[in-house]
């Protein structure tokens, strides 16, 4: 939440959050033009934050580590599309 010139960070009950936790969010790096920020209350779940850009676009902040294994799984069902289509081109 906009506060003067910076953010104010306030839990689920409208509290403000302690330090260790300010500092958390301010590691996750959220674009300053993202409006209806929400902030994951959880270290290392995999949606970090998901926010309104100002095209009105939802954008979502993945964790690293779930990031990484997401597309060393995307790369690999693409070697697995990769053969699957070479064995359907040698049979047509």
């Amino acid at each position: 939440m906009r506060h003067g010139r910076g953010f104010r960070y306030l839990d689920e009950n409208g509290e403000p959050l302690a330090a260790i936790d300010i500092e958390r969010c301010k590691k996750l790096v959220i674009p300053p033009a993202w409006t209806e920020v929400w902030i994951c209350p959880v270290d290392n779940g995999h949606l970090q934050a998901v926010g309104t850009d100002d095209a009105g676009r939802r954008q979502y902040l993945y964790h690293p580590a779930w990031r990484e294994r997401r597309d060393r799984q995307k790369f690999e069902q693409m070697e697995e599309f990769a053969d699957a289509l070479l064995r359907r081109r040698a049979v047509v």
